[in-house]
Order: structure tokens, then C-alpha cells, then sequence
């Protein structure tokens, strides 16, 4: 078996590391289910839906001098912008990133926050939704 230590996990635009991340989550597919139950029967009955992609979400230091990871990200949600090459490296290698397959895949980046607290360091963390599907490389 092969297990990853979290210390080798990043977020990354292409080979651009996003700087200062310190946690990162993948939520996975969620499926719909479709009652098909008619009148009569006993047992309740389902079909398979839709599959929606989830969310990423990753968050750690905040740095405003990061002009091509979090600055890019930042304006990636003011202006509704696709975001494909958006990477979530579980070791040095492999990393998940929106499918280039039918159908194409990319994220919105929905949410980003910035906090700070007087005993810690100023925070921040993105939000991105995954239309189609995530795929590992």
C-alpha cells in the first residue's frame, strides 16, 4: 500500500504553487437519487441522477504579494472566471485537476476570505465549485 503524508500536498495554477496553503479538501462526487416509488408498492425504489462534482477548498497564510496564486484566484471569483489548471498534488506526482474528457471540466472559485485574530496570522481560503468531474494524474 501506498499512503501520502500530508506535508507533500499543495494547490497549485499549472507549475505555480499558490503560496502560504496549509490545508486542502477535496469533497468528491455526490449523486442523486431519483424516487421511482409508485403507488402500490412496498419497498421504496431509485434510479441514479446527477452527478455533481463538489468542491475544493484549501486555505492557509495570507499573502497579498502571491500576484500569480491567490491575487489570480481572487480575481478569478470578481469576474467569474473558469479556472482549469487548478492542480491538488496528494504527493509530489499525482494530483487531481478538472477533467479535459467530455465534457470538459473547470471550477469556479464561489468564495475567498481573509481574517486575522490578534494572537495569530492573518488567514485566508478559497472555495472552488467543480463543474464535471475531477480526474487524477
Amino acid at each position: 500500500m501506498s499512503f501520502g503524508a500530508g506535508k507533500n500536498c499543495k494547490v497549485t495554477l499549472g507549475a505555480t504553487k499558490i503560496l502560504g496553503m496549509g490545508t486542502v479538501a477535496l469533497s468528491g462526487v455526490d449523486t442523486d437519487l431519483l424516487e421511482s416509488t409508485e403507488f402500490g408498492d412496498d419497498w421504496k425504489q431509485w434510479e441514479v441522477g446527477l452527478k455533481d462534482g463538489g468542491e475544493l477548498t484549501f486555505n492557509g497564510l495570507y499573502d497579498p504579494a502571491d500576484s500569480t496564486g491567490q491575487d489570480v484566484l481572487r480575481t478569478a471569483n470578481l469576474n467569474d472566471t473558469q479556472v482549469t489548471d487548478i492542480r491538488f498534488y496528494v504527493d509530489a506526482n499525482s494530483y487531481w485537476i478538472p477533467t479535459t474528457t467530455n465534457p470538459a471540466s473547470y471550477v469556479y472559485i464561489t468564495q475567498w476570505n481573509v481574517e486575522g485574530s490578534k494572537d495569530g496570522m492573518v488567514e485566508c481560503s478559497f472555495t472552488a465549485k467543480i463543474s464535471g468531474a475531477m480526474e487524477l494524474i
